[in-house]
């Protein structure tokens, strides 16, 4: 794989999770390792989110040293869970104040606004400094952080403009929607609703049943969305 390649596929892989194995260095305690289950969104650009309460012994570690790693991984899913795909991500994690990570958040874990606006609770983003991706037996490799991440201007530009195309989406075209859930990931239903868009695909929902739905490859702008969402389709159909 390029280095390309190998970014969107470690992206594809964290998108379609909603929880990873944190990794912290235990506070006072001679920083022992810290393994801690949490929930997580990732970015337009693919950096992690989460949202952590000030109780938890993990925020606690992290605000005494922020690096930190997060593992996702599919292995579970396999009878043997050496042949799964996983990635490592090592980073520093640090409060977000930005209400687009807010929201992203939510969109992803609805039942976290219940307790979001506590005052314990905060947001958190994840630089990703280095990333190593297993894809199964003798399959690894290392992938600095600066080739992980979506181009700035790439993100803006769907940004500006995913909004526009998930209403006209959920409002014009629900049968592409199930066509997409039911033909394409084999999921069961009808009245699935795009909840997010970014460069690496689209994310759906139907009564709190998540699903994602990755591209074929990474789009640059609104127009090559449209474009990847029509070909998804026609595949569907075909």
């Amino acid at each position: 794989m390029t280095r390309s390649e190998l970014g969107f596929a470690i992206r594809c892989l964290m998108r379609s999770s909603r929880s990873a194995t944190l990794s912290t260095g235990l506070a006072h305690s001679e920083a022992w390792p810290y393994g801690s289950l949490v929930t997580v969104a990732i970015d337009m650009n693919g950096s992690p989110l989460l949202l952590f309460s000030s109780l938890s012994d993990h925020t606690r570690n992290i605000e005494e040293d922020d690096r930190a790693s997060l593992l996702f991984e599919l292995g579970s899913r396999y009878s043997n869970p050496q042949r799964g795909p996983r990635v490592t991500l090592l980073g520093r994690i640090r409060r977000t104040k930005n209400r687009a990570h807010a929201a992203r958040f939510i969109d992803i874990h609805p039942e976290a606004k219940r307790y979001a606006a506590f005052s314990d609770f905060g947001y958190f983003k994840m630089r990703v400094e280095r990333a190593h991706w297993v894809g199964g037996f003798a399959d690894s490799q290392w992938l600095s952080g600066q080739y992980f991440v979506v181009n700035g201007k790439v993100v803006k530009q769907i940004r500006n403009g995913a909004a526009s195309i998930i209403k006209h989406m959920n409002e014009d075209h629900a049968d592409v929607l199930d066509l997409y859930a039911n033909k394409v990931l084999k999921r069961r239903g009808s009245g699935w609703k795009i909840i997010g868009i970014d460069p690496d695909g689209i994310d759906l929902v139907l009564k709190q049943r998540f699903a994602r739905l990755p591209f074929v490859e990474p789009v640059i702008n609104t127009d090559s969305v449209r474009a990847a969402l029509v070909d998804l389709a026609v595949n569907a159909r075909d």
